[in-house]
């Protein structure tokens, strides 16, 4: 089980968000509203965030908690539960920092014809590369700790289910493994509003993106995501706002 989340001392700030999707050209629409309670305690070295969101037909659960570790927001515990026109996907994450290793459960539905995806694996760290999860990586952004190298390219490294690179929405494998993929960001101003922006590869997280249609992340004056939105297959659509 999850270590318990939200200790009691630590103050919490709250940010709402939206979620819309739109699946087959939005012939099926979904909405979803949501909030993130987050405490963060820089002086003990130590975050905890939790993003809970609900709408007619969808609802999703995002957890994560870790440390400060080498400079860096490190996750320890992870959580990401989402559910869609009733076919739930759950990913829990364990990061063994000392040992080098995430240990990776995953439970999946596809959408048009309820396959299932199931992994159950252990994945080793090489040494010397820093892990993040998605919330993880915003606060890094935040704090400014992710820092760009020589070429102003951002980039970290998540836990994923391995993949095909063209993956089809019910396509499904025999057995699954774990992974670790880069996940990288170029930071420059949004031509509309001159605001921090980047493309984002959601192949990363999804296979219902692709590599070559990234999603745009726009940033607000504190660094936090404001916006994201991308184009996925079969006319599909994802805007995230955040307020």
């Amino acid at each position: 089980a999850p270590a318990r989340l939200f200790a009691a001392e630590a103050p919490a700030g709250q940010h709402g968000y939206a979620v819309d999707i739109g699946i087959l050209y939005s012939l099926l629409s979904f909405h979803l509203d949501g909030m993130f309670e987050e405490r963060v305690d820089r002086a003990a070295g130590r975050y905890e965030i939790r993003g809970t969101g609900t709408g007619s037909g969808i609802a999703n659960r995002i957890e994560s908690r870790g440390v400060l570790r080498d400079g860096r927001w490190t996750p320890l515990q992870s959580l990401s539960w989402f559910e869609i026109h009733d076919r739930v996907s759950e990913t829990r994450l364990a990061y063994d920092l000392a040992g080098r290793r995430v240990e990776y459960h995953a439970r999946g539905e596809t959408f048009f014809m309820r396959r299932l995806r199931v992994v159950d694996d252990v994945v080793g760290i090489p040494d010397g590369l820093h892990v993040d999860d998605a919330l993880s990586a915003a606060l890094n952004y935040r704090d400014g700790r992710w820092t760009p190298d020589a070429g102003g390219r951002l980039r970290t490294y998540i836990v994923r289910r391995r993949r095909t690179e063209n993956e089809g929405p019910d396509d499904v494998a025999r057995a699954y493994r774990g992974e670790i993929v880069p996940l990288d960001l170029t930071v420059t101003a949004d031509p509309e509003s001159r605001a921090p922006a980047a493309l984002i590869d959601f192949s990363r997280f999804t296979s219902w993106a692709r590599q070559n249609q990234p999603a745009r992340i726009v940033f607000d004056a504190e660094r936090r995501p404001a916006s994201i939105t991308g184009s996925m297959i079969l006319g599909s659509s994802l805007s995230i706002r955040f307020v």
